[in-house]
């Protein structure tokens, strides 16, 4: 059964040669996933791309930075138990199809 999980094409001069280990292996397991594992496998990814996107928005305010660690960490924490609750959302809508 083909996977359901989509991929990109490659822009425009790509060879589509990858070296990187970790990508080639995570490439091979998704090519093996079933519809409902890739659909579990893309909100996770959309989840941890979600988390770096508001870290770094955070990162760029000259208030974020005036924090110190431990308040910085405090917030750091609220992003990522927002994204795991988005996340939950997300499973139990793929569920629910």
């Amino acid at each position: 059964m083909p996977s359901a999980y989509k991929w990109r094409l490659l822009p425009a001069g790509a060879l589509g040669h990858l070296v990187n280990p970790e990508t080639i292996r995570r490439n091979k397991n998704r090519a093996s996933l079933t519809p409902l594992e890739s659909a579990f496998e893309h909100a996770r990814a959309n989840q941890g791309n979600r988390l770096k996107q508001h870290r770094d928005f955070a990162r760029r305010y000259d208030e974020y930075q005036a924090l110190d660690d431990e308040t910085k960490g405090q917030v750091d924490q609220e992003i990522i138990v927002k994204e795991n609750k988005v996340l939950e959302q997300e499973c139990v809508a793929i569920l629910a199809d």
